[in-house]
């Protein structure tokens, strides 16, 4: 007898459950269940928020089926901010544990059923009270995309399931507040509105799909992506779109017509890679992006060995087709010095890779210094190599909980190796202007800000540094036309990088404009939370005052005023002392 077929779909499920709750109920029956009322409240609002669905309540027990992961994630976490930050106001505050898992289940009316629910009941059952945690495949579904870090609490065998789980518990908020490390890959929204073109001829180079078969060689293509992009911005006569705004489509198939106008550029250039063995495919093709003609295709193939002369041939023709005649000289300054070995570039590209996830978990942060390491070990003339493991180093520094410039020394002296190595390379230029930031060693800083852009004016996150740069040098106008301009060159940046607009406004004795621009932001970071109370103690309304200090809290529970001012490196201390006594007055922990 043929069996009737069963309806099945693919979910990320949420389970939640009160800690202590019997016990609860017995001490205090009434109370309990109000608390119990109250934070079902919570709960459904955050999951309609998500788009999700509850479909299972058993008594202080909760099932909520999601069909994003990340908005299933990002529900979750909020679910127990919401919580934490009632707690502090109340402690009698119920506590929720929960797990999250991505199955297929099997659906039956309103219910759903299958193996997938069972796992997602038994990683709850094995959280810590007040806690997410997710399992692998929720990990490697939002790790780029949900904006949190994760701590990974390795494999777990739980009651009844037959395999061991590898288990993450979400630590917090991703928060870019460092000026050392690099700016962690976080993707950001399509524009709503057309951008307007530039005065001069503009191109946005979306990544190139890997065509290989294999899921681990997307860091090659991704790497071909960002070096076309930096060589390109090299040069001044041509408008490129940064990494950021471009990886914004990574994955998608779209117009790109609608590209241009999302950007505001003329050309699009997209393309695909094969890497096969020792050999190469690569194909390009150049799209106007008002008419939707193809401008110029071609197809290059060639042995790894040939990469970095095939990847300056491929710029060398772009520029040719869009600015025209290029000079010789041009032609020099756009290429990049490159290493002798490619066994070292590709170690390079896996630690790029590793390293933008160093705000996910500790173990990221660990492999992209062991993958520069390695680069370096490959060729100990690679300058970028050198630069990127001093990032690298300063990122694992936060998460090791130690100061990186008592602890980790040689940072420093990396940076300056990379420097003697590669004069002209305006990432290292970049680091160093940032170390020597946190040195307080402003006239070095301010000279390799500046050499930087010099070497690559086009690159957003660059000039948005540089303003921060000049926001501790106390001249705030100036950085608000810096970040301006990064604005206008990549419309997507992370609200992180534009931060410094808070504090310029702060600076101006703007207060008003402070909280304005906060309003804007996609996701308040910890920064601009903490000069929006700094900035509302002067508005003279104690309600608004009380509520930006409530943000930031909630965005950091454990924020103290000493270790915050640590990293705004001040040239003149009365702003220091200034920011200091407005956020004691917002009634914030020194």
């Amino acid at each position: 007898m043929e069996r009737p077929a069963k309806a099945r779909r693919l979910a990320a499920l949420m389970a939640a459950d009160v800690v202590g709750y019997s016990a609860r109920v017995a001490a205090a029956e009434a109370a309990t269940l109000q608390s119990l009322a109250d934070l079902r409240v919570v709960l459904e609002r955050r999951v309609e928020e998500g788009d999700g669905r509850l479909f299972a309540v058993a008594g202080d027990g909760f099932l909520v089926e999601f069909a994003s992961p990340v908005a299933a994630v990002r529900a979750a976490f909020e679910i127990q901010r919401d919580l934490a930050a009632r707690r502090r106001r109340d402690p009698a505050t119920l506590e929720l544990r929960i797990g999250l898992h991505l199955a297929d289940v099997v659906v039956r009316g309103d219910d759903l059923l299958g193996d997938g629910v069972n796992v997602a009941a038994r990683i709850e059952g094995v959280a810590a009270p007040g806690s997410v945690t997710v399992s692998q495949q929720i990990f490697d579904q939002v790790k780029r995309a949900a904006y949190l870090t994760f701590e990974n609490l390795g494999e777990h065998r739980l009651k009844n399931i037959s395999d061991p789980l590898r288990l993450y518990r979400v630590v917090g908020e991703q928060d870019a507040h460092s000026y050392i490390s690099g700016a962690p890959d976080a993707p950001a929204r399509v524009a709503d509105v057309p951008a307007p073109a530039p005065d001069k001829p503009s191109i946005v180079v979306l990544p190139f799909g890997n065509m290989s078969g294999d899921p681990e060689q997307d860091y090659f293509a991704d790497g071909l992506s960002e070096d076309l992009i930096t060589d390109l911005a090299r040069f001044k006569g041509l408008f490129v779109v940064s990494r950021n705004a471009s990886f914004v489509y990574r994955g998608r198939d779209i117009d790109p017509r609608r590209v241009g106008r999302e950007v505001g550029v003329r050309y699009c250039l997209e393309g695909s890679v094969r890497k096969l063995g020792d050999r190469v495919r690569i194909t390009a093709q150049l799209v106007d992006t008002g008419s939707g003609e193809h401008v110029w295709a071609d197809r290059f193939d060639t042995a790894l060995q040939d990469l970095f002369d095939l990847q300056d041939e491929i710029t060398a023709r772009i520029v040719a087709t869009i600015v025209g005649r290029v000079e010789a000289r041009d032609a020099a300054v756009a290429r990049r010095k490159r290493p002798d070995d490619l066994d070292a570039y590709d170690c390079l590209l896996r630690g790029l890779e590793y390293h933008r996830l160093g705000g996910v978990t500790c173990e990221d942060a660990e492999q992209a210094v062991a993958w520069f390491e390695r680069a370096i070990e490959k060729d100990p003339q690679f300058g970028r190599a050198h630069a990127w493991r001093a990032c690298a180093i300063a990122t694992r520094a936060e998460w090791r909980g130690i100061n990186w410039w008592e602890d980790e020394a040689d940072c420093i002296g990396i940076a300056e190796r990379a420097l003697q190595l590669d004069e002209n390379d305006a990432e290292v230029h970049r680091i160093m202007g940032s170390i020597n930031l946190e040195f307080r060693n402003y006239g070095k800083a301010e000279q390799h800000f500046l050499r930087a852009i010099e070497l690559n004016p086009n690159h957003a996150y660059l000039v948005a540094r540089t303003a921060e740069l000049y926001n501790m040098l106390n001249e705030p106008a100036k950085a608000l036309e810096m970040l301006d301009r990064s604005k206008r060159l990549d419309p997507f940046l992370p609200d992180y990088c534009r931060e410094g607009e808070v504090v310029s406004q702060y600076l101006l004795k703007r207060y008003a404009d402070v909280l304005e621009v906060k309003a804007r932001f996609r996701r308040l970071t910890r920064r601009a939370a903490a000069y929006a109370a700094a900035a509302a103690v002067h508005l003279g309304s104690g309600a608004e005052t009380n509520t930006a200090a409530e943000d930031l809290l909630r965005l950091d529970p454990q924020f103290r005023i000493g270790a915050f001012l640590k990293f705004e490196p001040y040239r003149d201390a009365r702003h220091a002392e200034r920011l200091s006594a407005d956020l004691r007055a917002a009634g914030l922990p020194a």
